[in-house]
């Protein structure tokens, strides 16, 4: 009787060294879902902010796409923040429940990377029409009050890039070379004045593509491993739910 009590102690013992395995394993996971939505965020803002001009240039730029990480990376946190409880309190509906979401968010960071993809491919292919209609209209942009901000836009990537027009400087009239494509952005003379050498000699186009190629890249990227945190919490989650009703445990509160 007394090996009989032991061996059943030292099952009830492994069983529950098991579910709180699965419990942290799950905690574990929705702490980086959590993070995942947080970064998810910051991405949106960071498209929305900094790298919004040399995305606003091509004809395939659309302002959804920053919304829709944020709407996202918000759901996430959220979400993540109010299965905490569920988990502590280990109910099995609710990480049922929490499971289906885990499921659907799963897809929809990968349904967000293929999308990703496709939106650099319309930005990438945007980019010369875009160029093109910028140097033309520079100087009516400048002229015109309300729309400067057109003008400042092929400015921004010329002084941030370092380049001028679209393949080179002679994109631009001979005459009416901005200040944005000489190196000391013509603080001394006018850019047109300045010989060849004192000019950025490449153009902005293979600098836009390299750049917006490569990030919009990472982010596709990032989207897909972030995939993922989801689906290694939604297995946890429903170990847990069926755990909890094998071995009988009670809800907390």
């Amino acid at each position: 009787l007394n090996w009989y009590s032991m061996g059943t102690l030292d099952q009830q013992t492994d069983i529950m060294l098991s579910f709180n395995f699965i419990r942290g394993m799950l905690l574990l996971f929705n702490l980086l879902l959590w993070f995942a939505g947080l970064l998810i965020i910051l991405t949106g803002i960071w498209l929305q902010t900094d790298f919004q001009n040399y995305l606003k240039i091509s004809g395939g730029y659309s302002n959804y796409v920053p919304y829709l990480l944020l709407i996202v990376g918000g759901i996430l946190v959220f979400a993540a923040s109010l299965a905490c409880s569920c988990i502590v309190k280990v109910d099995p509906t609710m990480l049922v429940i929490y499971g289906g979401f885990l499921i659907a968010a799963m897809f929809t960071l990968i349904l967000m990377s293929i999308y990703i993809y496709t939106y650099k491919d319309s930005v990438i292919t945007g980019l010369p029409a875009g160029i093109e209609r910028e140097v033309k209209n520079y100087n009516a942009y400048k002229s015109d009050p309300f729309l400067a901000n057109n003008a400042t836009l092929i400015d921004y990537i010329q002084n941030n890039l370092e380049c001028c027009g679209g393949k080179n400087h002679l994109d631009w009239p001979k005459d009416s070379l901005p200040n944005s494509c000489c190196w000391d952005n013509g603080e001394n003379k006018r850019c047109s004045d300045y010989r060849f050498e004192q000019l950025h000699e490449v153009g902005c186009l293979p600098k836009l593509i390299r750049l917006i190629n490569t990030n919009l890249t990472s982010i596709g990227v990032m989207l897909s491993v972030l995939a993922l945190f989801p689906l290694f919490a939604m297995v946890f989650s429903y170990s847990l739910a069926s755990a909890s009703r094998r071995i009988g445990y009670q809800p907390i509160g």
